[in-house]
């Protein structure tokens, strides 16, 4: 009977992101699979039998789509723009972490979950470590994460269609998917991918499933010539995957939800929206980039969606896409890390204080 209730929830899931995809709508099978699960389980009240490390498999699979992206083409573009780059995202990061303090205060949540909850372009990194956060509200992360995707879709392009000068178009350097340039060496990749997740695990890095294969094919990409982007199939799977996952534990905690939550959440990403505007404002003084491409560069979303818009925008691929890399990067390598240290000390803190009173 649990097969038979998780294989429902997957059918329904496939067919309501086809029918969103069919409609337009930018990362159907991602939201798809979301409100499919949603539904499911207020219909059924009963588990669904999805297991962790079947999201894990859709984490794995993105992490290779973000490492497939850097190429040697893009660290090229990267160094050639490397001091815009990193102060163009402290900047961005900088704003999160001010907008954190208001969101505290809004909402009256913990610092673990103010920072979770606003740090820009990291949904699934933050959504995993506030599962493993005891005083981060995962509902209030997971909906302020997944909000700004919205908000994102809806806002940047229309603020970007403003000062767009370039025509709609697919970039033409697009590299060719796996299916078409499988090597055998490949496998060697998959396996190397898959023992450096259980490597990082037990250095209790962060988000190893992902960072994992994004190190690997990043490898992959600088030392041979066999680059190569995911099939389109693939990363309808890996939305599906993360979005039943999301739609879990979205489904477990929304009777939390009220009213001065919503109003928070849309405040606090609207805010990060129209702050980073004022900054590439104030950047564009200094550069010789036009508005749209550093707005876009800059846009606090996630790669996948920021892209798509790009492309509708007639912007420069390259240039956003190092940007986007770059903070990509900076998010898992250093801000998540650190993140994570800060909330280790914290929890370390309040045990001592405990054991003295």
């Amino acid at each position: 009977m649990k097969y038979l209730r998780l294989l429902t929830l997957f059918t329904a899931a496939i067919i309501l992101s086809w029918m969103l995809q069919t409609a337009g709508m930018i990362l159907p099978w991602l939201f798809g699979a979301m409100v499919a699960t949603v539904i499911f389980q207020r219909l059924t009240r009963r588990d669904t039998g999805f297991k962790k490390w079947m999201g894990d498999i859709g984490i794995f699979i993105i992490g290779i789509e973000i490492g497939s992206t850097f190429t040697k083409e893009t660290i090229i573009d990267m160094q050639e723009d490397v001091l815009n780059i990193v102060l163009l995202t402290l900047m961005v990061i900088l704003l999160s972490l001010i907008l954190a303090k208001f969101f505290m205060k809004m909402t009256g949540c913990t610092y673990e979950t103010a920072v979770l909850a606003t740090t820009p372009g990291a949904l699934s990194q933050m959504i995993l470590m506030a599962e493993e956060e005891k005083r981060a509200d995962l509902l209030l992360v997971t909906l302020t994460q997944m909000s700004r995707i919205v908000l994102v879709v809806i806002l940047v392009p229309f603020i970007a269609s403003v000062f767009s000068s370039g025509a709609p178009g697919i970039p033409d350097d697009a590299e060719p998917d796996i299916t078409s340039v499988l090597v055998p060496e490949m496998f060697l990749l998959a396996a190397g991918a898959v023992m450096l997740t259980f490597v990082l695990k037990l250095l209790r890095f962060p988000v190893p499933v992902m960072i994992a294969p994004m190190v690997g094919v990043l490898v992959w990409n600088i030392s041979t010539d066999h680059t190569f982007a995911l099939n389109v199939e693939f990363m309808y799977l890996a939305q599906v995957l993360f979005g039943i996952r999301i739609g879990i534990q979205i489904s477990s905690l929304v009777s939390r939800l009220n009213r001065r939550m919503v109003v928070s959440m849309l405040a606090q990403n609207i805010l990060l929206i129209l702050g980073t505007f004022v900054i590439v404002i104030i950047f564009i003084l200094f550069t010789e980039h036009n508005f749209n491409d550093l707005f876009l560069s800059a846009a606090p979303g996630g790669i996948g969606q920021i892209i798509i818009v790009a492309v509708e925008m007639g912007a420069n691929i390259a240039m956003i896409s190092s940007y986007h890399i770059f903070r990509i990067f900076f998010i898992l390598l250093i801000v998540a890390p650190v993140i994570n240290i800060i909330l280790s000390r914290n929890r370390r803190r309040r045990r001592e204080d405990g054991e003295e009173t």
